[in-house]
């Protein structure tokens, strides 16, 4: 296995495909869990302190999680002419 060296053009391109699949993760996310939540709090009349800090509680969790699953599937990705790759180091 060939070894690249790090670019700011490679850094790119694997940022980028983090970026917006945390983006489109998180939009659709936050849509589904936002409508769920202010449903919720229709039908059970809680006030809108409580569902801000629920709410806002849930996304910060959520969108941790989100970003975790962005990174794993662009750990997996084959990009053009590269991958990213985790090697084990001898300690």
């Amino acid at each position: 296995m060939e070894r690249i060296e790090p670019t700011r053009a490679l850094a790119v391109k694997v940022w980028w495909a983090f970026l917006w699949r945390s983006v489109v993760f998180a939009l659709l996310a936050g849509f589904a869990v936002g409508f769920l939540f202010a449903m919720a709090a229709l039908l059970l009349k809680l006030p809108p302190e409580t569902v801000s800090a629920v709410s806002g509680l849930f996304g910060v969790v959520l969108g941790a999680l989100l970003s975790i699953e962005s990174m794993y599937r662009v750990l997996g990705k084959k990009f053009a002419g590269f991958e990213v790759a985790l090697l084990k180091t001898e300690e």
